[in-house]
């Protein structure tokens, strides 16, 4: 079966996070000694506003990976290839205005 591929553009701003893996091992005389375990995996903070249709197509992506679940391929704001990611929470936000607009916001973390 195909990896499934998350097609849809967030709004303009979305909120990249990156972060180290680090031990840190402090002594009796308060010295601290540190040592790099690698980059943990990226996260993406995305917003998607637009119509009720749209909202209803991501909403039924999410409940078909079962939230963070299962991985899917998407290719983040500027680069050139797709990644393995998944959702990172168990609860999708969605805010509806009205029947026609609405907004999601979600967070896609990457699979290392």
């Amino acid at each position: 079966m195909a990896t499934p591929v998350f097609i849809w553009v967030p709004d303009f701003t979305w909120q990249p996070q990156y972060r180290r893996r680090v031990n840190i091992t402090t002594f009796e005389n308060g010295k601290e000694q540190r040592s790099d375990r690698g980059a943990a995996p990226r996260e993406w903070a995305l917003t998607f506003t637009g119509s009720a249709e749209t909202l209803a197509e991501i909403e039924a992506f999410w409940n078909a990976r079962k939230g963070p679940v299962e991985s899917f391929l998407w290719t983040p704001p500027g680069a050139v290839s797709a990644i393995t990611v998944r959702f990172k929470d168990d609860t999708l936000k969605s805010d509806r205005a009205g029947m026609r607009h609405g907004k999601i916001e979600l967070t896609l973390r990457e699979i290392l």
